[in-house]
């Protein structure tokens, strides 16, 4: 039994001024009176709000799977009618998934249409910087949550490379396709440049596993120095790994990265920046990352990490228990590598930053074990 159900079975019936039987559970828990009167008064709250959630999941539940099993199709707008929801509302809540349907990227079968309906109910209904809910997509495009996610990506150019997927490529390039019809094989936003970087970066070319001295970090300080506003930041890190001879150094490229983003130089230049409006216009393909980047001439992966603290501001920073587990059940059950970005889609309720660093706390708390990959 958790603490909080013990908490709650000694406390059952009991007023906040039962002085004495409050005393006694106070000793028994090691806690404050004070500190298990609030604890009781918003563990009763969270438990009656999770209940009323899962009231309205029920209801609407129930009128979408009647509906599919009538017709064989779902009208949004009527089983909003019927439970007194939004369609919105309905959207999200709705938890029926049998006989959704699998979109798989395919050169050969790829719908537009499909993929402009899914942009189209995203502006309506998720501006930027509203977080997509994937369960609403998933009940409206009547596809497989997974796969909405991962279209999604797909369609925002974040396409994730794998070994299989290296290795496809090669042998693509093998057979004598050209670098675009190659790239039009992964995905449709997925550019020639794209393809020739991860070629060159393909895991067989391993890294000298010969760490950054001391002595040339506080050279690549200096250099930092010199070279910061005297050449564009997209040159710095390439002349600095010739001056020093430090090609296919283990670690090089974050730690002359993360130099020049905390050059005062450049951090005057990002404070003057509009992010909610620098948001806006990626989310809208006006611009991308690296096209602001370049234009600004500002370090690539300040931008990143400052969108990215923007986007952390929309979700709570507390978890609750039911999320806790969600993300505990998903980092054990992954194969491979616990990918943070995925599991926020997912869950719906924290940012890839947030779920990432609960992952590393709850290793450091021994309730992951430390020898899963983050």
């Amino acid at each position: 039994m958790s603490d909080d159900d013990t908490l709650l079975k000694m406390t059952d019936g009991l007023g906040m001024n039962t002085a004495v039987r409050w005393e006694l559970v106070s000793k028994s828990l090691g806690r404050s009176v004070k500190a298990c009167q609030v604890r009781v008064a918003v563990v009763n709250r969270s438990r009656r709000h999770m209940q009323v959630m899962d009231d309205k999941e029920s209801l609407v539940t129930s009128e979408v799977q009647r509906q599919f099993e009538s017709s064989g199709a779902v009208d949004w707008s009527h089983v909003s009618q019927e439970t007194g929801f939004s369609r919105r509302e309905c959207l999200e809540l709705g938890q029926y998934d049998i006989n959704k349907v699998g979109w798989q990227y395919d050169p050969d079968s790829f719908s537009q249409g499909m993929a402009d309906r899914m942009t189209s109910f995203i502006k309506e209904h998720y501006p930027v910087p509203t977080p997509v809910n994937y369960r609403a997509m998933s009940n409206y495009m009547w596809v497989a949550m997974e796969d909405c996610i991962r279209m999604h990506d797909i369609l925002q150019g974040k396409f994730k490379w794998t070994r299989a997927d290296y290795e496809r490529a090669s042998a693509l390039r093998a057979q004598g396709l050209t670098l675009k019809e190659v790239a039009r094989h992964f995905s449709p936003t997925l550019t020639p440049q794209n393809v020739y970087n991860a070629l060159k970066i393909h895991p067989s070319l391993k890294q000298v596993q010969n760490p950054i001295s001391a002595d040339e970090l506080e050279e690549i300080s200096r250099l930092v120095d010199q070279y910061a506003g005297k050449y564009p930041v997209v040159e710095i890190i390439g002349k600095i790994r010739r001056q020093l001879g430090l090609c296919n150094r283990s670690g090089y490229y974050s730690k002359v990265a993360w130099r020049i983003a905390a050059h005062p130089h450049y951090q005057t230049k990002l404070r003057g920046i509009d992010y909610n409006g620098l948001a806006n216009r990626i989310a809208t393909g006006q611009t991308t990352v690296k096209l602001t980047a370049k234009e600004l001439d500002v370090p690539r992966v300040s931008l990143v990490s400052r969108l990215n603290s923007l986007s952390n501001k929309l979700f709570p920073s507390r978890w609750t228990d039911e999320e806790t587990l969600k993300l505990v059940d998903y980092a054990q059950s992954c194969d491979s590598k616990f990918d943070p970005e995925h599991f926020s889609k997912v869950l719906g309720t924290k940012s890839a930053q947030q779920c990432n660093d609960k992952v590393h706390r709850l290793k450091r708390k021994g309730v992951l074990p430390r020898v899963s990959k983050v």
